[in-house]
């Protein structure tokens, strides 16, 4: 009973100058904001935050908080795109002016010191921002002195958005204009390239003629299927030069020279 208890003291005092074990957490569990992640208002919130003025600020706000592009798109083919769903707090937008993308920082927000060119292709392993900018006009006066307050991208490529003063009754477009437009940051969500569709050519000088009772029309189609408000006849001969598969047309030839595709129920091959 007495070595027991020898025993059981001398665990206590072994545990208490054990070493107690500790958690380190490494630096590379840390998780970063991808661009991607962000909204809008996330990427504008410093720029409101930091006005401390009494004077209304104008916002934007985009309906689908983020630019989707495919993985080698240019960023010319983002622009032509057009946008159309951003609407303000104040006044009204009209148009988009401009359209520039910008490689992001690992916090997500964007390096205005990294525009990309209009040629330059985007990568989905990349982190991209977008500034949005506007013309606007219909603004209404609030009180005597009414003005509001307005960010902008104006100057070189590697400017930040500064803050501008808009009066009710102007008109605030293109900086040619002699005004600068209001600015929008939107991230940017760069997809899997789509898979391209694949054309099988038909054999060279194919022609087909067209089963149905003499001159009886039949309705030739567009490669995605809707009607191409064009006709082949009955019994006529035509040369075709393509085949593909066309959802709810099935198989179908196409006439050389034409974006007009007729079902090969249709068609009596030579």
């Amino acid at each position: 009973m007495k070595k027991a208890k020898i025993l059981s003291l001398v665990a206590v005092a072994l545990l208490a100058v054990a070493p107690v074990a500790t958690t380190v957490t490494s630096l590379s569990t840390v998780q970063v904001a991808q661009a991607a992640e962000l909204t809008p208002d996330q990427l504008m919130k410093p720029y409101y935050d930091s006005y401390d003025g009494d004077d209304r600020v104008i916002k934007l706000n985009k309906k689908t908080p983020f630019l989707s592009a495919y993985n080698g798109q240019t960023v010319a083919s983002l622009r032509r795109k057009g946008i159309s769903d951003v609407t303000s707090n104040y006044g009204h937008v009209s148009k988009l002016d401009s359209l520039d993308v910008y490689k992001a920082f690992d916090n997500g927000r964007p390096d205005f010191g990294k525009r990309i060119k209009e040629s330059q292709k985007l990568n989905q392993n990349e982190n991209y921002v977008a500034a949005l900018s506007f013309d606007f006009d219909s603004l209404k006066p609030y009180d005597d002195d009414s003005k509001y307050t307005y960010f902008s991208q104006e100057g070189d490529d590697s400017d930040d958005l500064t803050s501008e003063v808009a009066f009710p009754g102007d008109y605030y477009g293109p900086v040619g204009d002699g005004e600068t437009p209001i600015t929008l940051l939107v991230p940017v969500h760069v997809n899997p390239a789509p898979v391209p569709v694949h054309v099988n050519p038909a054999p060279a000088k194919t022609y087909a003629s067209i089963k149905a009772r003499r001159n009886h029309k039949v309705r030739t189609y567009t490669s995605s299927g809707k009607f191409s408000r064009h006709y082949v006849y009955g019994k006529r001969t035509y040369r075709v030069n393509s085949k593909k598969k066309i959802n709810h047309r099935g198989t179908c030839y196409k006439i050389y020279g034409k974006n007009q595709w007729i079902p090969a129920k249709y068609l009596d091959l030579r």
